[in-house]
């Protein structure tokens, strides 16, 4: 089982199983919400999340519904509106050493990757836009 909260705890959740894999986004969106390089997401099936309060949904673009928590405003998920079955959430929010956690295995939307960060080369895939599966 995994479980994982926004910054204040208000927002929690817990899974029935880890994460499907992990994605580096540097979209612009996803870089100005986690005022960062990038947001790294984990992918979950849409059942297999349990909220004990669920987060405030917000229209963020026209592809998907993002969340956050209400108090702290931590970012918490994204879901597309083309895989409504899947959601993906912060890989920030995930509690640690509870379960096995894959390594990001992508990294997408490079074409908008901030100019000033400096990609490592760490094994993941790379694409401009939306990796093949994904899109």
């Amino acid at each position: 089982m995994t479980s994982g909260s926004c910054a204040c705890r208000y927002i929690t959740y817990t899974t029935s199983k880890p994460p499907t894999y992990l994605v580096n986004c540097h979209c612009t969106t996803c870089r100005k919400q986690a005022g960062a390089p990038y947001q790294t997401w984990a992918s979950f099936s849409a059942d297999d999340i349990r909220w004990t309060t669920k987060p405030t949904e917000w229209r963020a673009t026209d592809t998907a519904t993002r969340s956050f928590c209400p108090r702290c405003g931590s970012i918490i998920t994204m879901v597309l509106d083309r895989d409504p079955m899947s959601i993906d959430v912060a890989a920030g929010t995930l509690a640690e050493g509870e379960t096995q956690i894959p390594p990001p295995s992508r990294h997408i939307f490079l074409q908008e990757k901030a100019s000033w960060y400096h990609l490592p080369e760490d094994g993941a895939k790379r694409w401009d836009e939306w990796a093949p599966g994904l899109s």
